[in-house]
């Protein structure tokens, strides 16, 4: 099926979309790309919504299916908020092509969710440049793009507070500053984002912060102790988790699950086989889950024989 014909179906608002043309548009070379766009514009803009909203299930679902190319082009789009589903498309990426167009759309779009979710998309990338996986200059450009967002009072709360989770994978001190100050805010939004960013600096320094706040009296902020205490990973924390395990939410309790299974450990693993004879189906489920991540940790090659 060409490009154009696979169109004509998409396009087609009286039928519902089907998996066999979107499949079509997965994997497309770069000479199918130009013509992708020739024809995208002319889509409705409430069915390309659809089509990319679908696309983005697909490749959550399945590895195999690879609308990268698709994600890439549309984050030209006319409209915000495909320009914003575009730039969630690519959350997974770790193509540094994408680096300068994420950039772009996160300094000049004029819609906070676009720049917002550029920052967020922009997380994966900044963490690869603090592992050395990429180019130093791509590392530089990054964290330049969102001190300079941080740094702006003026730009949108939810625009600088995903800028704040995704420039806290580089350890710097300057960073551990900002995290400090959207700590002491005083914005529960800000406040929870510095408590996420602490968890994602792998930074024990923030570990008396987290598991103070695992008691705090806001259960987000609790939700996002717990998942910062897990990211820390200090042997140590367990106990804390073991108490939010019972707390009264039921985010934070899976999120403590979580945690235990990140840390992993004899006392963890304890309290993880009390969690699945709790009768939660939701417990249960997240506790196996959480067990198996602990043994695959402990014998990854399953060497191991009972």
């Amino acid at each position: 099926m060409t490009i154009q014909s696979c169109f004509r179906e998409l396009a087609d608002q009286s039928k519902p979309l089907r998996h066999s043309g979107l499949l079509q548009l997965s994997g497309l070379t770069s000479d199918e790309i130009a013509e992708f766009k020739a024809e995208w514009s002319g889509v409705e803009v409430d069915r390309r919504r659809e089509i990319l909203a679908r696309m983005i299930e697909l490749s959550e679902d399945n590895l195999e299916f690879d609308f990268i190319y698709v994600f890439r082009a549309c984050l030209a789009d006319a409209d915000a908020r495909i320009r914003e589903q575009a730039t969630r498309g690519l959350w997974d990426s770790d193509d540094r092509v994408c680096i300068r167009p994420l950039i772009a759309l996160l300094r000049k779009d004029p819609s906070p969710s676009v720049k917002a979710a550029a920052a967020a998309s922009l997380s994966k990338f900044a963490a690869m440049a603090q592992d050395n996986k990429l180019m130093a200059r791509d590392g530089e450009r990054i964290l330049s793009a969102l001190l300079d967002v941080i740094g702006d009072n003026y730009e949108h709360l939810e625009v600088r507070r995903r800028a704040i989770e995704a420039v806290s994978h580089f350890d710097t001190p300057e960073v551990g500053e900002i995290i400090k100050r959207a700590y002491n805010d005083g914005e529960p939004k800000l406040r929870q984002s510095a408590v996420y960013a602490m968890g994602r600096s792998s930074n024990n320094r923030w570990l008396p912060f987290v598991l103070r706040d695992s008691q705090d009296d806001d259960p987000a902020i609790r939700f996002e102790a717990a998942n910062a205490i897990g990211q820390l990973g200090d042997e140590t924390s367990v106990p804390h988790l073991i108490m939010l395990v019972r707390d009264d939410d039921d985010e934070v309790q899976l999120s403590a699950v979580h945690a235990l299974g990140a840390i992993g450990g004899v006392l963890a693993k304890q309290a993880l086989i009390q969690c699945i004879k709790l009768g939660d189906e939701a417990m249960e489920e997240a506790a196996r889950a959480s067990l198996h991540s602990i043994e695959f940790d402990e014998d990854p090659l399953g060497f191991r024989f009972q």
